[in-house]
């Protein structure tokens, strides 16, 4: 393991209500990162999150599973990033108030389905010199 680029390497969850179209973009995250793109139904409730960077394909139902149970894996909870790949406004139930918490806390940002991985590469470098400690400006 590259321990300087395991600390550079993003640990992003994608949410979206579409799989098909959730599982593409994750694999491109995952590939343009060379991270590892994990399933959120693979991710071990270990106590702490990989140290690595990874993607992580998620639907949104699943984080209302997580939360009725305690709180959301590591891979979760220690996310840089999460995409929420908007298909519909608004919402209701355990997922809705999961997604409204990690907008809360500053990690969640909302796209369409069709925004060019370029806008995400942008948002999610702006994550990574957040969790630095890096200047606004300052390349990674």
């Amino acid at each position: 393991m590259n321990a300087a680029r395991d600390a550079a390497a993003p640990r992003v969850v994608v949410l979206g209500a579409d799989g098909r179209l959730r599982a593409a973009r994750a694999d491109r995250l995952a590939a343009h990162y060379r991270v590892p793109r994990r399933a959120a139904a693979d991710i071990p409730a270990a106590p702490c999150p990989p140290p690595a960077g990874y993607v992580v394909d998620a639907a949104p139902r699943l984080l209302a599973r997580f939360a009725g149970a305690g709180g959301p894996p590591p891979a979760l909870a220690f996310a840089d990033l999460m995409v929420h790949l908007r298909t519909v406004v608004g919402g209701v139930g355990d997922a809705y108030r999961a997604i409204r918490y990690y907008e809360a806390r500053g990690v969640l940002v909302g796209f369409r389905p069709d925004v060019p991985d370029e806008e995400l590469y942008v948002v999610i470098e702006a994550a990574l010199r957040e969790r630095r400690g890096g200047p606004p400006g300052a390349r990674i």
